[in-house]
């Protein structure tokens, strides 16, 4: 069970862990028969909003400074819970769910980061026409069932190569067992995601004393949540695209950034644009300042 206060100590760099405690509250929504948790900064009922989805494995805290910088920008910022090893459909219906509580009970302005397994859900709602007015990417997303997208997270060393090598027999698994239980860490290696370049020393500090001991990260996912990650089509094509859309794109990703390239490429004319930022995996929580203004800005120009 984690401390109430291990996220204080563990995830928070520039700001003031109290301080932004005394602007932290919870509020919730209700997706199919559960009842989730949104950690919540509110300003006001009509201020802009901003919802904060996770990747795989993490919560809601771990976002906690970003999200944080983003309240003192003017607006209301929800984080979205752990993923507890929901499939990509359930968690894009989970996301719809959570932005219509939310236009429900504040304005309609809404715009959502996301990074990782939730950009990959995020960028689904948006591709059928779900309620968000922007969107802003990291460590996604994707059109899951592409070839180009298997090509590039089975390219690679490490956690590539074993996606590459298991992905076979997992697809037979999944057929005979959907529920098995699977490592997150057999194809997802944080520590071999720490940014060996400037931002080492934060982000070790983060993965290792923080991530990986934390007893609130998932450690597992049924066979079938990890199956959809390359199995779930989107529910229409690129061209049904309408909400802006930026993809921020650190320059030492978790895959070939070629494939990122290439799908902003392939988006239709929206407004859009493509931000590469001197980082890793983890740029936007060991600069959180820096992320807050990036996305910030673009929220300003399209919520």
């Amino acid at each position: 069970m984690m401390s109430a206060g291990y996220w204080k100590s563990h995830y928070v760099l520039d700001s003031d862990p109290e301080v932004i405690d005394r602007n932290l509250h919870t509020s919730f929504f209700v997706s199919g028969s559960e009842r989730f948790e949104l950690l919540t900064f509110e300003r006001s009922k009509d201020a802009p909003n901003i919802l904060v989805s996770p990747g795989s494995a993490g919560h809601a805290h771990v976002f906690a400074e970003l999200g944080y910088q983003m309240h003192l920008r003017g607006y209301n910022v929800f984080i979205m819970p752990k993923h507890g090893g929901a499939t990509v459909g359930e968690l894009v219906r989970r996301h719809g769910d959570a932005v219509e509580r939310i236009s429900g009970t504040y304005s309609d302005m809404l715009g959502v980061f996301s990074e990782g397994l939730g950009g990959f859900a995020v960028f689904y709602l948006a591709l059928s026409h779900g309620p968000i007015k922007s969107a802003v990417y990291q460590n996604s997303p994707a059109v899951l069932t592409e070839a180009q997208f298997l090509r590039a997270v089975l390219t690679g060393r490490g956690a590539a190569r074993r996606r590459k090598l298991f992905l076979p027999v997992l697809r037979i698994l999944s057929r005979i067992a959907p529920w098995a239980p699977v490592p997150v860490s057999l194809y997802l290696d944080f520590e071999d995601l720490i940014d060996m370049e400037g931002n080492r020393e934060r982000e070790t500090r983060l993965v290792k004393e923080g991530y990986l001991r934390d007893p609130g990260f998932d450690r597992w996912y049924p066979l079938s949540a990890v199956m959809s990650l390359v199995s779930t089509a989107p529910s229409g094509p690129l061209s049904a695209l309408k909400v802006p859309t930026m993809f921020l794109v650190p320059s030492r990703g978790w895959t070939d950034p070629s494939y990122l390239t290439d799908l902003y490429r392939r988006l239709p004319p929206i407004k859009k644009r493509f931000v590469e930022v001197n980082g890793g995996v983890f740029w936007m929580c060991s600069h959180p300042k820096e992320a807050a203004t990036i996305i910030c800005d673009w929220f300003d120009e399209t919520v």
